[in-house]
């Protein structure tokens, strides 16, 4: 092997076969999204509500799901904005719409469980899950039209406006 020869050892995502997509890559930007994310609310926002531990993923894993009343902003932009986040991640990923979907359920699962200290709410699934793929799709799509427009390789701007647009993508 020659030292101009790039080395492709990894198969390189390809959106016709299918071939180089990773079903755990969105897992671990999931997961490592919520750590994240749970440790900046606790540490800044409300230590009691997104202080879960042990006990509280317990409880919520056995009580039946609730309706919580959080406002508007919350529950029908901040839920489903954070659903595109995880939909994202698989769809950049090579996976499929429906598949991206799950994947936005699970992160609303595991956010709902281990997230929070409150009961896990089932608007709140809906929303993260459902309101989620559909920014989700539009999103990917958008900002892959603009990374793929233009011929050639995306330069800075084009990939700058892909992760604006859609911040799993970038």
């Amino acid at each position: 092997m020659g030292a101009a020869e790039e080395r492709t050892d990894s198969p390189k995502l390809d959106w016709e076969t299918g071939e180089g997509k990773s079903y755990v890559i969105p897992a671990l930007e999931i997961g490592g999204f919520l750590t994240g994310l749970n440790q900046i609310n606790r540490h800044f926002i409300d230590s009691k509500e997104y202080g879960s531990d042990g006990h509280s993923i317990w409880r919520n894993l056995r009580e039946p799901l609730v309706v919580d009343r959080d406002p508007f902003r919350i529950n029908q932009l901040g839920h489903p904005y954070q659903g595109n986040i995880y939909f994202g991640f698989a769809r950049s990923a090579g996976l499929d719409f429906w598949r991206s979907l799950a994947y936005s359920l699970g992160g609303s699962l595991l956010w709902e469980t281990a997230g929070e200290t409150t009961p896990p709410s089932l608007n709140d699934h809906i929303n993260t899950a459902i309101g989620g793929a559909f920014i989700g799709e539009a999103a990917f799509r958008m900002a892959s039209l603009l990374l793929e427009g233009g011929g050639g390789k995306p330069g800075f701007w084009r990939e700058l406006g892909a992760a604006v647009i859609s911040p799993p993508m970038g």
